[in-house]
């Protein structure tokens, strides 16, 4: 039984709607919809299906401690988390379930395909050989709230969500996955869809980007910390070296 948790915050009303539809309308239905709604102006309960519980939480307390609130009131055995900016494929749930259960895994990891100028294109697919504590350190190769299934007591004995962090949180989640020596399935065919907008995503706060290091500088080390710190707190500098040491080597190649 997979419930599925939405959490929200000042969303417009067709992104909430699209990404509830795309869970009520699975070909394999999930046991239960729950949206945590902690905007600074309460969403529409009315407006919603009567089959979806939501819940009023306060104001921005975060996407960690709305899914974490979220996850401690879901009945089903397995979580599947659903941002309220995108939406899955109607085969989602199907897809995943049937990986996690071939394999026998705890977790599983969809694909992740982005919504942009009216159109979907493919984005990103996690494989084994990307989906490592050392590579999640530095980028991320395909891992959202968005595109995971996980069993309910390998959710609570990782801890959750990190209540600390405000992006990277998924990342974090996965990463501890993978720490507990626990199998991370994965599911290409599961299609979660991101959208891109001009709002506000919850990845781009620097701020958080640089909790989520400083929490893992035992596992980054010292030059793999300064590192990222570099990286984070001069974002053009680097991008303006970038494009420096490609002219560089354009031009030993010619």
């Amino acid at each position: 039984m997979i419930s599925v948790i939405i959490p929200t915050c000042n969303r417009p009303a067709a992104f909430l709607n699209k990404a509830i539809e795309s869970a009520m309308v699975q070909s394999f239905p999930p046991h239960e919809v729950i949206v945590v709604d902690n905007c600074t102006v309460s969403i529409g309960h009315e407006s919603l299906p009567g089959n979806v519980t939501v819940y009023r939480l306060p104001q921005r307390i975060g996407p960690s401690r709305a899914r974490n609130f979220g996850a401690a009131r879901a009945s089903g055995t397995h979580f599947a988390f659903l941002d309220d900016d995108d939406w899955w494929d109607d085969n989602f749930l199907r897809n995943i379930w049937s990986v996690l259960h071939a394999e026998k895994s705890r977790c599983a990891c969809g694909r992740l395909d982005t919504f942009r100028t009216n159109r979907i294109e493919r984005f990103k697919c996690a494989t084994p050989e990307t989906l490592t504590i050392p590579l999640l350190l530095r980028r991320n190769p395909g891992t959202t709230g968005t595109n995971l299934l996980i069993e309910k007591k390998l959710f609570w004995e990782v801890g959750g969500f990190d209540e600390r962090l405000r992006t990277s949180e998924d990342k974090a989640l996965v990463l501890e996955i993978l720490r507990a020596d626990e199998k991370i399935s994965i599911a290409p065919e599961a299609v979660a869809i991101m959208r891109q907008h001009d709002g506000v995503r919850a990845h781009q706060a620097r701020r958080y980007k640089l909790l989520f290091s400083w929490k893992y500088r035992h596992l980054l080390g010292y030059r793999g910390l300064s590192r990222e710190l570099f990286r984070l707190l001069n974002p053009r500098l680097l991008k303006k070296m970038s494009r420096k040491t490609g002219r560089i080597r354009r031009a030993e190649c010619a």
